[in-house]
């Protein structure tokens, strides 16, 4: 297999692609494994996971950061910090207003 590309996705997203092949065909290990995995870990539906990714795009954040807010839903300022570790300049009120947006999501 030849990879060309990578691109970010959220794990709701993942879920939804490999339920999707699932209908087709059956998954191989890796793909049984994963989709187990996503199944009892997905926290959002895909539409709230897009929803959501909406909502923090305006935050100026890179997308990398956006998806694993998505995926771990931090509920607060220490885990979110964790997440944009390497981020410069991260200010307390951005934090704040992030959790904002992410706790409606909860």
């Amino acid at each position: 297999m030849r990879i060309n590309y990578k691109v970010p996705i959220p794990n709701s997203e993942a879920k939804t692609l490999l339920m999707k092949k699932i209908k087709k065909r059956e998954l191989n290990y890796e793909q049984q494994l994963a989709y187990e995995y996503l199944k009892n870990t997905t926290k959002l539906s895909k539409t709230d996971a897009d929803k959501l990714m909406r909502e923090l795009q305006g935050s100026g954040l890179k997308e990398e950061k956006l998806i694993n807010i998505i995926n771990l839903l931090p509920e607060d300022e220490e885990t979110l910090k964790l997440i944009m570790k390497k981020e410069k300049d991260i200010k307390t009120e951005k934090l704040k207003d992030t959790l904002k947006i992410v706790k409606k999501y909860k």
